[in-house]
């Protein structure tokens, strides 16, 4: 036997730090050799003792704990167990290849349509209008098998307050809707709660969305068997039923799941399966069963106390009833929970062979669990390189079990085929006996990938197995088209790198698909579109689903015929645009190239949705195009991009709009308030003094500036003690103050209506689990600076008082806030209930459409 000495934190926020040291005998003696876990990064920290080694032995050790980085209310406990010396210790080999053709698949964004709400996750409105899916961090996504709307199944997808529904149509329709989004808000879904959960039971088809209040230990849940829909077929609260009250339990981290009753079945209502809530309060997690659909809820059960961290991953019922909770780490490796009772009791049964064990992630990363048809266990986790640490990265490792946890096999990285070095937030998914899949987002940059520092790019894979997890095939889902540039921030808080959160799902349609409901950070032509080497982010939260459109699939009775050398059309490539000046620049990203060569790409263009004839056609290895003729800025052009193979043509729903939006000289148009946005000028419903049409931003030719514009509808009276503010994300704000993440740049008035303008950095602190209000701190005036009559408030600031950024990198998340009523010591920005307006960023998150990021270019000429 070894000894295994695991010291822990209950620390949500991911910031305390303990380092451990094992003495001989007392403090005094020396360390032993293996006794010591000193790196960096969130606990637990783990040490292994091996008392075959002489220079440990048997005796009295002292556990030695040193309080790096800890806060009070968040106090370590330790444990010492003993663990098999057989226990592997080795890192996951490569998976072995699957040797038929890789799966296809095709990403359908959120579309950028408004849609009205009386509640968002800034506060109660009857004023607000939202993007559908682009505040969309950790999305739920499942399919109804048994909606007559569809014959695959309709798809619904879960985040924020929003819950969506999505009819896929592989047609190709004229109306050049391959998907279509519908929002249809649950009742229970409002303000005073957080942290969305979504579930769809396939069998019934019965969809969940869930709500956690705030930091009290209660969630509300509603169900829907009808896609949402009310008796006329229209989306509304009408088509929901809520549960009989709010469910008590944990206080974060929710997870709602379900299938058949282990035998023997408790006495139950006419609803076929148990439905599962579960939640964790810091350290123990506890779970309830549901004997009625969701209807009510059975007293919270323990699934763990110490022996396992707080955070878990989505809990999942097998076909026999058997019940699994995923667990980053238990002892320090992952770990399933199990109960084999309906849930009355849990056993945790760790992730771990004689040769291999997988690693807990100091990143606090949630694991996944699927189970197939015959019962067989898949488990995906962001294991760790470096026991105890996340300055090693991790890898995308998976491993299987037939014997439901108790032991393991195929224990493999599925990342190491692209050299993957970071992993973040694993999901899986299986159906028929032998076939599943996981996905998760991956960097091939090493070092921590939660560091403000980190400089990789991220993009979604999806690993398959159709042999029970022998072999397996990895895609890219994203090529040339990153999802996320620089940190995933997993601690919680605040943090500019956090616009993803902390996790996102995957499920499978009725026909077999495997679909990825997963968060874009990096939207449109600017982030999508920058050099690796680029820094800054777009910031953004946008839903996507990723959804298979080639392939072998997790039903074989859908299968292509002769599935393993069967060739397709291309899949419809990503399409982003940018427009600068007098260039449009496209981009694209195909994920599906139908298992044959593609041979070319035909970019198409028209001055109308709809109209586009042949522009050009470009090599099947090009990936961008320059329209160097799109030069009329009283146009808007609009462009698709199709891909072409032996087999035919992807189709052409693929549609982008280029609208001339300005020069980076004396301005380029980030933000643009949209028709039907409450404070458009037509509407009234802010001051026009405050209410906002546009943000732009340029760089005058001949300095070292910055400009940031500000339109508002007029200024022919000015408001006292009043603020206009343009705000972006930024870690060289922390040059100024540790805590800053934000520069801002702005216009103040006195109680005289006296304007100045300065600039400072914004920091949001976090007070226990919530996120607190962000706060900014003046750093100098700004000299240049003005305001017309007309509503245009023009603020210039050297480059070299904002970090210096250089041609190529990205101001993400441009924003602007105003706000009256102000006195001088009032220095609380948003969720201040002094704000009058703002653009679509929803604190660091850019939710709007497109998404505002400006590429820097250089002070340099626009031309004649």
């Amino acid at each position: 036997l070894k000894a295994r000495i695991v010291v822990s934190c209950a620390d949500p926020s991911g910031l305390s730090d303990y380092d451990v040291y094992v003495h001989k005998g007392d403090n005094t003696g020396p360390i032993v050799p293996g006794g010591e876990s000193a790196h960096g990064g969130t606990p637990p920290e783990v040490v292994d003792l091996d008392p075959s080694d002489p220079d440990v032995g048997t005796g009295q050790f002292s556990v030695h704990v040193v309080y790096f980085s800890a806060f009070a209310g968040f106090q370590y406990s330790g444990s010492a167990t003993p663990v098999s010396a057989s226990a592997g210790s080795t890192l996951p080999p490569p998976a072995r290849l699957d040797k038929g053709p890789k799966i296809g698949f095709q990403n359908f964004e959120a579309p950028g349509t408004l849609v009205q709400v009386t509640d968002s996750s800034q506060g109660p409105t009857v004023h607000t209008v939202e993007y559908i899916a682009h505040d969309a961090g950790e999305p739920s996504i499942g399919v109804n098998w048994n909606s007559p709307n569809s014959a695959a199944g309709v798809t619904n997808f879960q985040s924020d307050l929003q819950t969506l529904f999505i009819k896929f149509d592989d047609s190709c329709p004229v109306n050049g809707l391959s998907a279509s989004w519908y929002n249809s808000p649950a009742p229970t879904s409002q303000f005073v709660d957080s942290d969305p959960i979504g579930f769809t039971d396939r069998q019934t088809g019965r969809v969940f969305a869930g709500e956690l209040t705030l930091t009290s230990p209660t969630c509300k849940v509603s169900f829907t068997d009808t896609d949402g829909l009310d008796p006329l077929g229209q989306p509304s609260y009408a088509g929901w039923s809520p549960s009989s009250g709010p469910l008590g339990s944990g206080i974060d981290h929710e997870t709602i799941g379900g299938g058949p009753y282990h035998a023997p079945a408790p006495p139950h209502g006419a609803y076929a399966n148990a439905v599962y809530y579960c939640s964790q309060d810091l350290v123990t997690a506890f779970c309830l069963r549901s004997d009625d659909g969701g209807a009510t809820y059975g007293p919270p059960v323990p699934t763990y106390t110490s022996q396992c961290g707080g955070l878990h991953g989505h809990v999942k019922v097998a076909p026999d009833g058997t019940v699994y909770l995923p667990n980053n780490s238990c002892g320090g490796t992952g770990a399933v929970v199990v109960s084999e009772d309906n849930g009355l009791t849990w056993s945790v049964r760790p992730v771990q062979n004689t040769s291999t064990q997988t690693r807990a992630n100091a990143n606090l990363q949630d694991p996944a669990v699927a189970i197939d048809n015959n019962g067989k266990v898949y488990f995906a986790m962001s294991s760790s390189t470096v026991p105890g640490s996340a300055t090693g990265g991790s890898n995308a490792v998976v491993a299987t079990s037939t014997d439901r946890g108790q032991t393991w096999q195929n224990i493999y990285d599925v990342g190491a085929v692209y050299g993957l070095k970071n992993i973040a937030f694993p999901a899986a998914v299986a159906a028929d006996a032998s076939r599943a899949a996981v996905a998760f987002y991956g960097s091939t940059t090493s070092g921590d990938g939660s560091a403000n520092s980190f400089s990789g790019l991220w993009h979604l894979y999806v690993a398959s197995t159709f042999d029970g997890g022998l072999h397996w095939t990895t895609n890219d889902v994203t090529p040339n088209d990153p999802m996320q540039r620089g940190c995933i921030w997993s601690h919680g808080g605040a943090d500019i790198c956090r616009n993803l959160l902390d996790f996102f799902d995957m499920t499978v349609d009725k026909q077999g698909r495997v679909q990825v409901g997963y968060v874009d950070g990096c939207t449109d032509g600017a982030c999508a579109q920058a050099a690796a080497i680029a820094k800054g982010n777009a910031y953004t939260a946008r839903g996507v689903i990723a959804r298979q459109s080639s392939g072998r699939r997790l039903i074989a009775s859908f299968d292509p015929p002769h599935s393993q050398n069967a060739k397709s059309a291309p899949g419809m490539p990503s399409v982003t645009v940018r427009r600068v000046n007098s260039v449009v620049h496209l981009a694209w990203s195909e994920a599906d190239i139908g298992n044959a060569r593609i041979s070319s790409y035909r970019i198409m263009r028209g001055t109308a949705s709809g109209a586009e004839t042949l522009l050009t056609t470009a090599s099947g290895n090009q990936t961008a195009y320059d329209d160097l003729t799109a030069t009329d800025p009283n146009q808007t052009y609009y462009y698709k991009v199709l891909a072409v193979n032996s087999v035919g043509t992807s189709c052409g729903n693929n549609e982008i709009a280029a609208p001339y939006l300005g020069d980076t000289c004396t301005g380029l148009i980030v933000q643009k308030t949209p028709p039907g946005h409450p404070e458009q000028p037509l509407q009234g419903l802010a001051p026009a003094s405050l209410a906002i049409d546009w943000v732009a931003v340029a760089e005058p030719t001949g300095t070292n500036n910055l400009m940031f514009k500000m339109k508002v509808t007029n200024l022919a009276s000015v408001p006292p003690n009043s603020r206009w503010r343009v705000v972006w994300n930024s870690y060289a704000a922390q040059s100024y103050d540790p805590a800053a993440e934000q520069f801002y740049v702005g216009m103040r008035t006195d109680g005289n209506g006296n304007a100045t303008f300065d600039y400072g950095t914004i920091a949001t602190a976090v007070v226990g689990l919530v996120i607190g209000v962000p706060t900014e701190t003046s750093v100098g005036p700004l000299p240049g600076s003005s305001f017309n009559a007309d509503g245009t408030i023009t603020l210039i600031v050297p480059k070299s008082a904002v970090g210096s950024p250089a041609p190529g990198d990205l101001l993400g998340a441009v924003n602007g806030r105003t706000f009256t009523g102000d006195t001088s010591e009032t220095q609380n920005l948003e969720r201040s209930t002094l704000l009058v307006d703002h653009t679509f960023v929803k604190g660091q998150r850019d939710n709007g459409h497109p998404a505002a990021t400006y590429t820097v270019v250089g002070n340099v000429s626009c031309g004649p």
